[in-house]
């Protein structure tokens, strides 16, 4: 895997906040329902387990403590997988929160050392994915009780919406305007 852009970075998040916001404005049943949505537990909990062992394959040289890299990936992968059976239960909101994270990640190391251009990825990735990640795939009662109070309300889903997708064309903006 190569390295990602700043400008890729951007676009990355842009267009999960502009998902999200649109998401998020309409009130969309979806937000109720993905939950525990079979469906949505293996799209969201497959492509979370894709990534890491993408990313832990294509990793240079790996510190894993002296542990070969295939049993890692072998042991992860199993590990993974034994989700799906026995803790199934609000996966989705785990694997939203993971791949949350692995988005920082990525976002964060595009925007090395391209101060000042990558202040607002910093903040996006900060402020939002790793914070809320970290909250969701600890604790996805969490995510479903923020959910449901943004929902209850026009007013909050909209303003919440409204700020999402604001970020999103931020985000834009700024792909296209790096030095």
């Amino acid at each position: 895997m190569g390295a990602v852009t700043l400008a890729q970075a951007y676009h990355a998040l842009a267009a999960v906040l502009l998902l999200g916001g649109f998401l998020v404005w309409t009130g969309a049943e979806v937000l109720r329902s993905f939950r525990r949505s079979g469906f949505a537990t293996a799209v969201l909990g497959l492509a979370a387990v894709v990534w890491f062992v993408a990313w832990l394959w294509f990793l240079p040289e790996p510190d894993l403590a002296g542990i070969s890299r295939n049993v890692v990936l072998v042991v992860g992968v199993l590990a993974s997988l034994a989700t799906f059976k026995y803790m199934p239960d609000l996966l989705a909101v785990r694997s939203l929160g993971v791949l949350m994270m692995f988005l920082a990640r990525h976002t964060l190391d595009a925007g090395y050392t391209h101060l000042p251009y990558s202040l607002l990825a910093a903040s996006v990735s900060y402020g939002c994915l790793v914070i809320f990640g970290l909250w969701w795939a600890s604790s996805p009662p969490a995510f479903v009780q923020q959910c449901d109070w943004v929902l209850a309300s026009t007013f909050r889903h909209r303003v919440l919406g409204a700020l999402f997708c604001g970020l999103g064309l931020a985000c834009v903006y700024q792909s296209f305007h790096l030095a």
